[in-house]
């Protein structure tokens, strides 16, 4: 029985992995980082295009600014903020915006622009309307920095910082969404129905003696697997290739890098010879498997997706701890 969850927990680690190497191209190709930050910098500054209506036009419209899109309607000081040479130097080639911004950068650049002499009389004098949504925010900043410019940078740096947190929250939960759906997505289109496995697997023990073996090599290269697997920071909104300056390395070379490693994890499903996939054969009136329940496939779909948006080093952990428990493999630490 534990060699055909270890089996199971293989199946699932692969698809894991493809499903992250597969988002992570998404949130590339969409530049969803920068989106998502941007978007947070427009709800802080309040600019944020409120919701209004109901119905299915109104639903798609706020998945839409869930997504980053659509959201600088009315964003007319964020955009001027992303102008300003501090923040316009940080984007990547190709015209897509930062993923990532200082909070020093943030404030500096923000005085800037809502000043044209950086002095803290002309800041005020900006800020002397407390009934807009600018000036509720900072006005409380400026009247308890007392004159002082840097004292009210600071402020406004720990506000930014305490925003880009619950910013980070956001696109956490986003991304678990996202990652489900491909993950339901990729279960539906290879058929890979968790149920199925399951009963394929306790029928066939020379199956699951090789995926056993094909675990317990990767448990034994554990530091090896990790760093060929498809990226994972595609959970987190800070891009982990972004330096101290916010610079980031070429998006060409990461997205070539996601489909190698991708291509590299489909090849992996077909030599391992998987009870997967659709049955072909002109000879049946059906696409699914042999002896494939037709009434909990869509159910084996969901259990996959769900094991998918655990993530690949979930399931390669369980793996470990599980040859600890077995008597083989490498001990966790």
């Amino acid at each position: 029985m534990l060699e055909i969850i270890i089996a199971i927990l293989l199946i699932y680690a692969l698809f894991a992995s493809l499903v992250s190497g597969i988002n992570e191209m998404i949130v590339q190709i969409f530049a969803m980082r920068g989106r998502i930050l941007f978007e947070g910098i427009v709800m802080m500054l309040g600019e944020l295009p409120k919701e209004t209506g109901a119905g299915i036009k109104s639903w798609f419209r706020k998945a839409k600014h869930k997504l980053g899109f659509g959201v600088d309607q009315n964003a007319h000081l964020t955009k001027s903020l992303y102008e300003h040479p501090l923040i316009d130097t940080l984007s990547p080639p190709g015209g897509s915006r930062p993923s990532y911004i200082s909070a020093s950068t943030f404030s500096t650049a923000l005085v800037q622009v809502l000043t044209s002499d950086g002095s803290f009389m002309t800041l005020s004098q900006k800020l002397d309307n407390r009934t807009t949504s600018l000036g509720k925010l900072l006005g409380p900043m400026l009247d308890e920095a007392n004159g002082d410019l840097e004292k009210f940078k600071a402020k406004v740096e720990s506000h930014f910082n305490a925003v880009m947190d619950r910013v980070g929250g956001w696109y956490k939960r986003r991304a678990q969404v996202v990652i489900f759906l491909i993950g339901l997505v990729l279960a539906s289109v290879l058929n890979v129905d968790s149920i199925y496995i399951a009963q394929q697997l306790q029928r066939n023990p020379a199956q699951v003696e090789t995926l056993v073996q094909a675990a317990e090599r990767l448990s034994l290269k554990a530091d090896e697997v990790e760093r060929n697997l498809p990226s994972f920071r595609s959970n987190n909104l800070i891009d982990e290739d972004s330096d101290a300056t916010g610079q980031r390395n070429s998006i060409d070379d990461d997205f070539l890098k996601e489909v190698q490693k991708i291509n590299h994890k489909i090849d992996e499903f077909k030599h391992l010879g998987l009870p997967i996939g659709w049955n072909l054969s002109e000879k049946s009136d059906s696409l699914l498997l042999p002896h494939q329940d037709v009434r909990f496939f869509w159910l084996g779909w969901l259990l996959t997706a769900l094991a998918g948006a655990l993530g690949a080093p979930f399931w390669f952990d369980a793996i470990s701890k599980l040859f600890a428990v077995r008597g083989t493999g490498k001990k966790p630490e």
